[in-house]
């Protein structure tokens, strides 16, 4: 028993296996805690990087784009500036009176005015009207402003120097010409119950032709569209339209003011008084061709 006790107490403690593996633990956490800080901070500088190039290129393209679009709109201002001036100078060729059956709206000279002041077959301030309308819109006031609407809208409609289509919501159409602009049957011209439907409009309207020039490019002979009407609590719609629909041949002419273009005050002979805006060229002091409503009326009939 003695002996047995002895070889007991001599025999050797087995020693623990474990310890290899656990330096082997020890030595990959090391390992990994070495390479999870050095990929953080790489992570986070290869995103700021790629966010910063990615706010470079849309910077990029979106002033390229800008700079095409001003570079467009100057130079139709300056052709329409070019085609004013030429105009007030020349008179135009005369040409043939509408028919009935083409439905446009003939305009002849009124020889009780002054050639300057009214709208006639030899003179026309409608490059003007056009030139400051492609500026962001413009807005007439004044005693004049309906006189100028009415004249800008009858040689729009008589096409005498390009194609047009006209919109207006029924309550300006009947302050510019009257219960007969209701029942008048002339080409281009779409008279809609409510300013509402007017906005409607040109918006499906730009989305058509925005289509069009992005896909087999804007087909020859397109109409200008053009909007007269008293902007109210519509004017931030109808001023993204305008600003948006200028590649497209949509402008407008407000009756009132019109902060986001050019303003245009003119007295009860069509002479500009003021202009304001930003963009308002120097033409204070010409005068514009005017048409009081019972003209206007007989012209529709």
């Amino acid at each position: 028993m003695r002996e047995r006790r002895s070889r007991e107490a001599k025999a050797p403690v087995p020693q623990e296996r474990e310890s290899a593996p656990a330096i082997a633990n020890a030595s990959e956490a090391t390992s990994s805690g070495s390479i999870l800080p050095l990929t953080i901070p790489a992570a986070l500088a290869a995103g700021l990087v790629l966010a910063f190039a990615y706010r470079r290129r849309h910077a990029l393209v979106g002033g390229a784009v800008m700079r095409w679009r001003r570079l467009r709109l100057t130079r139709e201002a300056d052709r329409l500036l070019r085609f004013s001036q030429l105009t007030d100078t020349i008179a135009l060729p005369a040409q043939q009176e509408a028919t009935p059956r083409e439905g446009v709206v003939s305009v002849p000279a009124d020889a009780a005015a002054p050639d300057s002041s009214v709208l006639g077959e030899g003179r026309t301030s409608l490059g003007y009207v056009l030139a400051m309308s492609a500026l962001h819109g413009m807005g007439l006031v004044g005693p004049g402003s309906d006189g100028v609407a009415r004249a800008m809208v009858l040689e729009l409609l008589a096409g005498r120097d390009f194609t047009a289509r006209v919109l207006l919501p029924r309550d300006d159409a009947v302050r510019l010409f009257g219960e007969e602009a209701m029942y008048a049957e002339t080409r281009g011209l779409v008279v809609l119950d409510t300013l509402q439907e007017v906005v409607t409009e040109l918006e499906v309207e730009i989305v058509r032709r925005t289509g069009q020039r992005m896909g087999a490019g804007v087909p020859d002979g397109q109409p200008w569209l053009f909007v007269v009407a008293s902007p109210g609590a519509a004017a931030e719609r109808l001023h993204r339209i305008i600003q948006g629909g200028v590649e497209d041949l949509i402008l407008g002419a407000f009756l009132g003011d019109w902060p986001y273009g050019i303003t245009c005050t003119v007295d009860d002979t069509g002479l500009i008084t003021s202009l304001e805006g930003r963009s308002a060229p120097a033409w204070t002091g010409h005068r514009l061709a005017t048409c009081g409503q019972a003209d206007a009326v007989q012209r529709f009939s």
